[in-house]
């Protein structure tokens, strides 16, 4: 299925690299080959090391990033003077366990239908430069030319500015679950049909702020058919605000159950 669904869009990656200026630096953004492992393994290590609460990043081990690399277009890196700066990561899961559809309770149909923007890191040295946004926003682009009509992804409620970063590009929080070894995730969910902008951020009436790290209450609220849409502040502090989900028509996703 993901190699019939990618065969029409071979056409994007004729588009990259692309080069573009940050904060003076040069950069450049391309689809990464297998022969980038080791150094995809290496900064994953090194962002690993530099994590203030190691639960915030789940790494995962080269047998497994080999196994991503086998399909066309699921990893994408900026490299500056040709040494990787950051990696995105998508993957199909099709019907596994670990399909994240499952946690929104969506049908066998839709999950056959959805994709994982699996992982994006940064390294410490460029990380303000905005290049979480810019690879997810690319990568959304590869998932909404491929045939999958929905994306999810994972965030710690410890890392607010990876929150913010993608619920600018469209997301929405639609569960928090315990992953992983138990950790607390954000589900975050987005139709291929929704803008790739945070056009969705602007405050709305009859929203309701939550600290990012007050468990319950924000699933309570979710349990309730509230979304999480928008956070401010950073750290401990950081909140989320939360509103009630539009309808099935607007949603554009008439199979989720909340």
């Amino acid at each position: 299925m993901v190699r019939e669904h990618l065969t029409g869009q071979r056409d994007m990656a004729d588009s990259y690299p692309r080069s573009f200026v940050r904060r003076g630096k040069s950069l450049e953004m391309r689809f990464l080959a297998e022969s980038s492992l080791s150094d995809l393994a290496v900064l994953q290590s090194l962002v690993v090391s530099t994590l203030h609460e190691i639960e915030i990043f789940m790494p995962h081990d080269e047998e497994y990033l080999s196994r991503i690399f086998q399909t066309e277009l699921s990893v994408l890196g900026v490299l500056a003077e040709e040494k990787l700066a950051a990696y995105s990561i998508i993957r199909y899961p099709g019907m596994g366990k670990d399909n994240l559809g499952r946690d929104l309770n969506l049908s066998d149909e839709d999950l056959k239908k959805l994709a994982h923007l699996q992982a994006i890191a940064v390294h410490p040295h460029f990380r303000g430069f905005g290049l979480q946004r810019e690879l997810a926003a690319a990568h959304l682009q590869v998932l909404e030319r491929s045939g999958y009509e929905h994306i999810c992804c994972t965030v710690s409620p410890k890392n607010p500015v990876s929150l913010n970063n993608l619920l600018s590009c469209g997301f929405r929080v639609r569960a928090l679950n315990p992953k992983f070894a138990g950790w607390w995730r954000y589900i975050l969910y987005k139709n291929k049909n929704w803008p790739v902008t945070g056009a969705a951020q602007a405050p709305i009436r009859d929203e309701t702020a939550l600290n990012c790290l007050n468990i319950e209450h924000q699933r309570w609220l979710i349990q309730r058919g509230f979304e999480g849409y928008r956070v401010e502040g950073n750290g401990e502090k950081s909140e989320i605000f939360y509103r009630k989900r539009s309808t099935p028509a607007m949603d554009s996703s008439s199979r989720i159950i909340s």
